[in-house]
């Protein structure tokens, strides 16, 4: 399939379809020689959509082409979505940004003295990743082994250390996200925002698959029922093939609904969902930058990093974040490119997924696809950065 556009759209919003074409060609390319089984690339500049584009497969399983209707796994992307719910019960007074955690957490500050930092760690800390909790907790694998709920993701967390002072450097970190995601939960629980609901988790999900649709983005599950299952993705090169815990695909991580990496939603749902982002008002605090700390030392947590980790490349000295979304700053980015505005912000995702937007600009930029990051495709030949400079690049 080529790129869908409009003549009138692409000239009213200031954008050169042949360079646009140029862009998508990359991705078409991408597709036919095999680096991805497929692909959506969605583009917008304000609050029109540009182009719109959609190539290959979606599981290679079932031969079932990508389309308006497939259910990507957008893994991390999941994040910001998570951030925005938490930060709802900020604005409303229900938690406080700076605040230790343990206040809402009381389990996480523990006894044992001998365990520096935990009374410092605030919620603002876990949305930026700057807590010093690592990317997943010591048992992550036993836990996913013996097809454990959620919860005891959460209590393990819950008992996590914490690998330097709060703010000191940059960590990504999953569990930070399952716990801001647990005092989302059991903040709206005590103040009676999840009636009939006694699980945090399960609150914070409900809550969340709320704040999507008053995004107005359409379908998103965290727990795909039978027809969702039929039209999600199948993502290839994971490094799990065969294993009955596999992400994206087994049947068990896809009923976790984990608030750091579990939902499922459309392409046009994720372009509304960064779209909202452009858009002044509230929402507009998460996207500027809260803290820009040197990457930890590979020799911090380093079995317990993120799959999407390389510990050969060089720490960076500056990882700004917003609240939930990463900001591109003056350095290039792999999926920002180099000529991106340095307020440009957006999110990456383990199993294959992108989206990003630049305020100066309007702009806003989706591609999922269904190839894992641990794959290295995207920064590979620097495909998404040579992808995000083209695109840019159609802009008059």
């Amino acid at each position: 399939m080529s790129l869908d556009t409009d003549p009138g759209t692409l000239a009213s919003t200031g954008v050169r379809e042949d360079r646009l074409q140029a862009a998508a060609r990359m991705v078409e390319e991408w597709v036919a020689g095999g680096v991805l089984p497929g692909a959506a690339l969605l583009i917008a500049r304000g609050d029109r959509v540009v182009a719109e584009g959609y190539w290959g497969l979606a599981s290679l399983r079932t031969g079932q082409n990508a389309g308006r209707d497939t259910l990507w796994s957008i893994a991390s992307i999941t994040k910001p979505v998570t951030a925005t719910a938490v930060m709802t019960s900020v604005e409303r007074g229900r938690l406080k940004l700076d605040a230790p955690i343990a206040e809402s957490l009381p389990e996480f500050a523990g006894t044992d003295r001998s365990r520096p930092w935990r009374d410092e760690v605030t919620l603002r800390h876990l949305l930026t990743h700057t807590s010093g909790l690592a990317g997943f907790s010591t048992d992550n694998l036993e836990l996913r082994r013996r097809h454990a709920p959620i919860d005891e993701f959460i209590v393990s967390f819950l008992k996590e250390d914490v690998h330097f002072a709060p703010g000191r450097w940059h960590l990504y970190s999953s569990v930070g996200f399952g716990l801001a995601a647990e005092m989302s939960g059991r903040a709206l629980i005590a103040s009676g925002g999840a009636p009939g609901v006694t699980r945090p988790l399960l609150a914070h999900e409900t809550h969340a698959l709320e704040v999507l649709a008053g995004m107005r983005a359409g379908e998103a599950a965290f727990r795909p029922d039978e027809d969702q299952q039929q039209r999600c993705v199948w993502v290839e090169s994971t490094g799990q093939e065969g294993l009955d815990w596999e992400i994206g695909n087994s049947r068990y991580y896809r009923s976790l609904g984990m608030p750091w990496g579990g939902l499922f939603m459309t392409a046009r749902g994720v372009l509304a969902l960064i779209q909202a982002f452009l858009t002044p008002g509230p929402l507009g605090e998460m996207v500027r930058q809260q803290a820009a700390p040197a990457e930890a030392p590979v020799s911090v947590a380093t079995s317990q990093r993120d799959v999407t980790w390389d510990p050969a490349s060089e720490p960076r000295s500056s990882v700004p974040w917003g609240l939930g979304w990463q900001l591109k700053g003056e350095a290039p980015g792999e999926y920002f490119g180099s000529r991106a505005h340095p307020t440009t912000f957006g999110h990456y995702g383990a199993s294959g997924t992108i989206a990003w937007a630049d305020p100066e600009e309007d702009l806003a930029v989706v591609l999922l696809t269904n190839r894992a990051w641990v794959s290295r495709w995207p920064v590979q030949d620097a495909r998404a950065a040579r992808l995000a400079d083209a695109v840019v690049a159609a802009l008059d």
